[in-house]
């Protein structure tokens, strides 16, 4: 399970969207920003990948799987997506 690292706000001009976080601005794709948005709330990253596929189609070459779990590897080393914690596991939202 996956979850998108809130921004402190966003700027959506001429096509382009911002993100800006505590130091870092991010200029996301279309497609990265949904996955973004979709990872509001924890996901499990083949849930991900039906909703992406069914709002975007298959990819033109590979495999839909592959291309989604690039993009989140790629979010998540900008640190835009996080594991999702563990249900039950007692840690509180203000310590994380």
């Amino acid at each position: 399970m996956i979850r998108a690292r809130a921004a402190l706000d966003r700027l959506e001009r001429d096509g382009r969207v911002l993100l800006l976080f505590e130091r870092q601005v991010v200029e996301l794709s279309v497609l990265g920003l949904r996955a973004w948005e979709l990872a509001s709330e924890p996901v499990a990253e083949d849930a991900l990948t039906a909703a992406l596929v069914a709002e975007f189609g298959s990819p033109d070459a590979g495999s839909a799987d592959a291309a989604v779990a690039g993009l989140v590897s790629e979010l998540t080393s900008l640190g835009l997506l996080k594991p999702a914690p563990r249900t039950g596991s007692g840690e509180d939202e203000a310590t994380r």
